[in-house]
């Protein structure tokens, strides 16, 4: 899988008019899908209060405010000012203004903030669009506590959404050269490489949507067929909001992952 643009790539998160327009995880016709990752927080992830919490690629603020809701103090990154303003809303909306800030920042260079800061960081729906995710690790490791951890989500090219995925990318590529690619997946085995690349160690991972070929709002199409795909994802989320097996883990649409530091 070849590796991003980072000027274009960049460049487009940045801009005005680009990912605002169509990133609506918990209002479009994938919020059912998405709700799973949440679940996945809910269930299995022991909340402190007393956490301190960087959300790197904080979006609208969904994953950052659901823990500054549990009593953790976050700080939401992002480098659209247009999605920064719309996480600084929600939280005046959510009453959380006190335990939630959003800042302008990219994931590759967290200089910002001093080593071992937070207790936990979290990087949802970031790691499919990042150009250097390895340096991004790295950053991220680098402001993890001793004992901290590192909770992401990814998009495995085992799944049959990665699959699909990665065959539009290639026909894209070759049909409309001049588009920009915004989005990779990556195995489990890559996944597992790179974190430890930058000293982190994965420790669990679980798996939502084995059944969903199309999680990108943005490429959502109202059609019978799109919407009987639609009605398949969310009767399977019904039956089963996330997989914790290991095989059908690693095959669902995304991949939510908790990994720590280890020390060397």
């Amino acid at each position: 899988m070849a590796e991003l643009d980072p000027h274009r790539v960049v460049d487009y998160f940045a801009s005005s008019d680009t990912v605002a327009q169509w990133w609506s995880p918990d209002s479009g016709p994938m919020s059912f899908h998405y709700d799973g990752e949440v679940r996945i927080l809910e269930d299995c992830l022991s909340v402190d209060p007393s956490w301190r919490v960087l959300d790197v690629g904080t979006g609208r603020g969904r994953f950052g405010l659901h823990l500054a809701n549990r009593g953790c103090q976050v700080i939401g990154l992002d480098v659209n000012p247009e999605m920064i303003e719309a996480a600084r809303e929600t939280a005046r909306v959510q009453g959380m203004e006190s335990r939630f800030e959003a800042r302008l920042g990219e994931a590759e260079d967290l200089s910002a903030f001093a080593a071992e800061e937070f207790d936990v960081v979290l990087c949802m729906e970031l790691f499919d669009h990042l150009p250097n995710l390895t340096r991004a690790l790295a950053e991220m490791r680098r402001t993890l506590k001793p004992g901290g951890r590192l909770v992401f989500t990814y998009v495995p090219s085992e799944s049959l959404y990665g699959s699909l995925g990665n065959i539009y990318r290639w026909l894209n590529a070759r049909l409309r050269p001049k588009e920009v690619i915004i989005s990779r997946t990556y195995s489990l085995s890559e996944i597992r490489r790179r974190l430890n690349e930058t000293g982190l160690e994965l420790e669990r991972y679980w798996g939502l949507g084995l059944l969903c070929v199309n999680a990108q709002t943005r490429l959502f199409v109202e059609s019978k067929l799109t919407r009987a795909f639609a009605a398949l994802a969310r009767a399977e989320a019904r039956r089963w909001p996330y997989y914790q097996r290991p095989f059908l883990a690693r095959h669902g649409a995304h991949v939510v992952g908790l990994a720590r530091p280890v020390t060397r």
